[in-house]
């Protein structure tokens, strides 16, 4: 149904109110009639109305129209987890100030929220719009930056192989076990609230939207980078046996998909985890990958390519990353193979700590654009070993294969970001 078949002779109020994507205030009179006007229109047509804006805010001020309004949509708009995620930008997680810049694409414009919630706490990635907030004491739980509400996941200290937690043990407090049938090292080793805080947890994500606090979720974790997960209620983390490590795990309709590339990508159903079925060989890259499923529906991932530099006068002899390029593959699923592409179409990717994110530049605002990468750097976990991280926040343009600013985003001038921004889909769900 085409959307100029809603407005009718008196359709006045509500051009006035939608036309042009500019919300304006009515007088009480005004809204009254506005509020009569709606309740001749069908369900099904308000939510066409609401499908077809694309940013969140103007949602919002869709929904705060009237009373009317904000009854008949949902609070959650139903295709809002493929729309463009905002960007919250670093926090030092330092001081007392608890307020977070997010930038919005759609409005090249800043947000500003107050989250005490988070306080004294590293932010760790996204999932769904839930923030995954670490402690290492040992809380670990997902916050919505939007709503404040809060899930509790189980601690770190019910990870396999985690062993103990004493906090009466200074830099010690974690006993972990490291015996490995592919090793030879050590059984146990001792590590530090500050490792299990800023390294332990790589990755969370969830395999859909925790309704009603309901959830599955799937962690990387430890120096293995190996795979933990849990669900509502759990008490403690279970692993995941999966060949190999985890080098990317994301989610789309309750579904879980994790690559290894030395091992190929499996998939599996949040109700019938631990199982999960390998549905794509492997493809040995170097660095960091990220697995991707595209608009189309077919899987593809990004892998990352870098050079390293040392830093000038550097009395440490640290050194920094720049990245150069990054490599698409995209899997044949007919002949099971995959294949270097040079373009992404009309998609654009998000990545980062998030769960992994393509959006059709159909939803793209002006001056953000398709065939892209759109990357918020995930390599913070070298801080503690003494490489600086964390700062390489980029665009990258399949199409011209440059290196370009993220739009609105203003660069710091340090090499030492901690945490690096995050991609977060606005949910004011819960």
């Amino acid at each position: 149904m085409e959307l100029k078949r809603v407005f009718v002779a008196d359709d006045s109020l509500l051009q006035r109110k939608l036309g042009k994507g500019r919300l304006t205030e009515l007088t009480a009179k005004e809204e009254s009639q506005l509020e009569g006007q709606l309740a001749k229109l069908p369900q099904d047509l308000i939510n066409e109305i609401g499908k077809r804006l694309i940013n969140y805010a103007d949602y919002v001020r869709l929904q705060s129209t009237c009373k009317s309004l904000k009854s008949m949509l949902p609070k959650m708009p139903n295709h809002q987890f493929s729309q463009v995620p905002w960007l919250m930008l670093p926090h030092d997680n330092v001081s007392e100030n608890t307020r977070f810049n997010f930038l919005n694409p759609l409005e090249n414009k800043m947000y500003n929220l107050d989250i005490p919630e988070v306080k004294g706490m590293l932010l760790r990635g996204s999932s769904y719009g839930w923030i995954l907030a670490v402690d290492g004491y040992p809380k670990l739980c997902l916050i919505n930056p939007f709503t404040r509400a809060q899930i509790q996941l189980p601690p770190l200290d019910t990870f396999p192989d985690v062993l103990s937690f004493d906090p009466n043990m200074p830099n010690k407090e974690y006993l972990i076990n490291k015996e490995r049938s592919y090793l030879r090292s050590q059984k146990t080793h001792s590590r530090g609230v500050a490792y299990f805080r800023k390294v332990f947890v790589n990755k969370v994500v969830l395999s859909s939207n925790p309704v009603s606090n309901e959830y599955t979720a799937i962690a990387i974790y430890g120096e293995f980078e190996e795979l933990a997960f849990c669900r509502s209620g759990d008490k403690k983390w279970s692993r995941l046996n999966i060949p190999g490590y985890g080098d990317d795990v994301m989610s789309h309709e309750g579904k879980f998909y994790v690559l290894n590339i030395s091992k190929g990508v499996w998939i599996g159903d949040a109700t019938s985890l631990p199982k999960m079925t390998r549905i794509a060989p492997p493809q040995h890259t170097p660095n960091a990958c990220w697995l991707v499923r595209m608009t189309s529906g077919e899987l593809a991932f990004v892998n990352i390519r870098f050079e390293w530099k040392p830093l000038v006068d550097d009395p440490k002899g640290r050194e920094y990353y720049k990245t150069t390029h990054f490599v698409v593959y995209k899997l044949d699923q007919r002949r099971l193979k995959w294949n270097e592409v040079t373009s992404i179409g009309d998609d654009a990717f998000f990545i980062g700590k998030n769960n992994s994110l393509s959006v059709s530049s159909q939803n793209l605002p002006n001056g953000w654009r398709k065939n892209c990468i759109y990357f918020s750097d995930a390599y913070t976990e070298g801080h503690i070993d003494g490489i600086v991280g964390g700062y390489d926040n980029i665009v990258y343009n399949l199409e011209t294969r440059r290196i370009e600013s993220i739009p609105g985003y203003v660069v710091s001038d340090s090499l030492l970001v901690s945490p690096a921004p995050i991609w977060v889909i606005p949910n004011p769900s819960i």
